[in-house]
């Protein structure tokens, strides 16, 4: 529902984003597992002038598509404090964040077809390719407690901690060449290097409250990670203010200097009373880089809904505006979509999400001699 986590997160990923809530759980134990696909369709363009010089379009040259896949699980349960109202304790296993990227370029040269051969006269020449992979995973233990003792104030509260594990992070260079001459091909030597990327961990706190049966506000603060590979290097572009991969045909991006920021997060949902229920959900993110690496300070907004058909059926949508932390690439709308469906104790649902971004950005294999300098 448009990633509004903090009032609408359900079972264990309660404990990673809204440790309150779990005070709130119907289910004395319950277990749960979430698989997740992400694929990545990116075409790189190139302008085409005609003879005077005036722009008649992008032409495609490369045509990537990569996925990599996630686990996500959990367990979480409950019980109630005489004197004190209900507590909830969950654990939950996720990755944080990823650092995979696959690139391959088709790079074609030239041949002269005398007559009566059969021949291309762009044939293929070999392949300039570029690979990442790391994907450090978080393991969350939390809790939250409803103080009951507030008379008829419905307050929770609650706090986790999050133990991000060491991973390692690849980087893969390869340059293919079907021929002994090196046409059209970038020069840079094949590489493969890993870095080591230490553990760390930090805390989220939340708190819950009801105005009315139908109404909840939340709020929620995670605090800041900053974790370096022993291994690291990295350069940026002055041009456009994006992250280089190559500098003078050297290759000078390795390991990761990586911050989880500092997010402080606000949400409002109301349900109805209806008999097909209605739940319209809005949330707020304040995001903190303090300049990080050039990352700027920015901010999410969200919204998303779920209405339960008379099958009981849910149909679930959103749409999530997120401005960049990068300055020359825009902003971003994510729509979000899906569904589920109870069959005794056991809950399925199936989610999806779609965004679409473009901006600007130099050749990422250098040629020597390349004559589209632009």
């Amino acid at each position: 529902m448009g990633y509004t986590h903090l009032n609408n997160s359900y079972g264990s990923t309660n404990t990673r984003f809204s440790p309150a809530s779990l005070a709130g759980i119907q289910s004395k134990i319950m277990i749960d597992l979430q698989l997740d696909r992400n694929s990545t369709f990116e075409r790189w363009s190139m302008p085409v002038r005609d003879s005077f010089g005036e722009f008649l379009t992008n032409a495609d040259y490369v045509a990537n598509e990569f996925s990599y896949y996630g686990i996500r699980m959990g367990l979480i349960g409950s019980t109630v404090l005489p004197g004190i109202g209900p507590i909830g304790m969950g654990f939950h296993y996720a990755p944080l964040t990823h650092l995979i990227y696959q690139y391959s370029e088709e790079v074609r040269g030239s041949y002269s077809i005398e007559d009566g051969e059969y021949a291309s006269k762009d044939p293929t020449v070999g392949y300039q390719n570029l690979k990442t992979v790391g994907s450090p995973i978080v393991n969350t233990l939390g809790g939250g407690i409803k103080l009951g003792f507030l008379g008829d104030i419905d307050l929770s509260i609650g706090g986790a901690l999050n133990i991000v594990q060491s991973t390692k992070v690849t980087d893969e260079v390869s340059i293919d060449t079907l021929y002994s001459e090196v046409i059209n091909l970038s020069t840079q030597l094949d590489m493969n290097t890993s870095a080591d990327m230490p553990s760390g961990n930090f805390m989220t706190y939340s708190t819950a409250i009801k105005f009315a049966p139908n109404i909840q506000f939340g709020a929620s603060f995670e605090e800041e990670m900053n974790t370096t590979t022993n291994v690291y290097s990295w350069s940026i572009d002055s041009t456009n203010g994006l992250f280089k991969y190559f500098e003078d045909s050297s290759y000078v991006t390795k390991g990761v200097n990586y911050l989880k920021p500092k997010i402080l997060t606000v949400a409002l949902s109301y349900v109805s009373n209806l008999e097909n229920m209605m739940s319209i959900n809005f949330e707020y993110n304040q995001v903190f880089y303090n300049d990080h690496l050039n990352l700027q300070d920015y901010n999410q907004y969200k919204f998303g809904f779920e209405y339960l058909t008379h099958t009981g059926i849910p149909i679930r949508g959103g749409l999530m505006y997120r401005q960049t932390e990068i300055p020359a690439i825009k902003p971003v709308s994510i729509f979000t979509f899906g569904s589920g469906k109870s069959i005794g104790n056991f809950m399925v649902d199936i989610t999806g999400t779609y965004c679409f971004q473009s901006f600007s950005y130099p050749d990422l294999f250098p040629v020597e001699g390349d004559i589209r300098s632009d």
